[in-house]
Formats: C-alpha cells, sequence, structure tokens
C-alpha cells in the first residue's frame, strides 16, 4: 500500500470512525455559540425554544398558550404565532439534534440497546427534567 493511501485511510478513520474528544465538541459547540452571537446578537438559547415546542404543541391540542402570562411579551407572541420554521433558535436546536445524529451515524455507533431495567428510564427522565429546569432557572 502507497504511503498516501495509507494517509488518506489513516485521516478517514480518524475523521468518520474513531470518536472525536469531548474536548474537541466544546470546542466545536463554543465556536459555533460565537458564530450565532456575532450574526443575531445573543448567544444560543436552548430552553426557550423547547417552551415554543411545547406550546405549538398545546395549541394543536386545542390549549391557548396565547393567554399565558409568558407569551404577554412580544417577543414570545411573536415566536408563538410565526411558527416552527420562523423560529431561529428551534431551528438551532433542530441543527443540533441532527448533527449529533449524523455524527454518531458516520461513527457507524448509533445502536438500539435492550432496556436493561426501568430504574435507568425513570434515572434518565428524572435527570433530563432536573437538567432542563436547572437550566430554565439559571436564564435570569
Amino acid at each position: 500500500m502507497s504511503k498516501f493511501k495509507e494517509e488518506s485511510e489513516k485521516l478517514k478513520r480518524a475523521l468518520l470512525k474513531d470518536p472525536f474528544p469531548y474536548w474537541l465538541g466544546a470546542i466545536f459547540l463554543g465556536l459555533l455559540n460565537i458564530v450565532i452571537f456575532i450574526l443575531t446578537n445573543h448567544g444560543w438559547g436552548i430552553t426557550t425554544s423547547i417552551a415554543h415546542w411545547g406550546a405549538w404543541l398545546a395549541k394543536s391540542l386545542g390549549a391557548s398558550p396565547e393567554k399565558w402570562a409568558f407569551y404577554q411579551s412580544e417577543a414570545n407572541a411573536k415566536a408563538l404565532s410565526g411558527g416552527f420554521l420562523q423560529d431561529g433558535g428551534s431551528i438551532q436546536n433542530l441543527g443540533i439534534i441532527v448533527g449529533a445524529l449524523l455524527a454518531v451515524l458516520l461513527a457507524s455507533q448509533f445502536r438500539v440497546k435492550k432496556i436493561k431495567s426501568y430504574k435507568q428510564v425513570v434515572a434518565a427522565i428524572l435527570g433530563g427534567l432536573m437538567m432542563g429546569y436547572g437550566a430554565r432557572l439559571s436564564y435570569g
């Protein structure tokens, strides 16, 4: 095998097969947040868009989120009426979800595993809820 082909295979394995270190992902996300800040004049906010997702879902089920206190501010009312594709935060969140899925698929690490115990499921749900609640509280 030629030297060029060996190096090419090494690079392919490093980019598509081997996992990236966590610090590299943190740097990429930090740089992405800087770019978003430069383009939009505010940082990447995740939880507000997820609140909008819940409101859109509630609205589709017959609720009236436009009457809620949270949607009395002009910015939140505009987001609620604009919909998913008009909400920049929702597009950013969707991008991180699709990007994470793509990274897992490219690294051939996607697995559907049998649930070992329902304690794991309860712990994961409670942990996710607590992290989301904490993130939301830390906003202001």
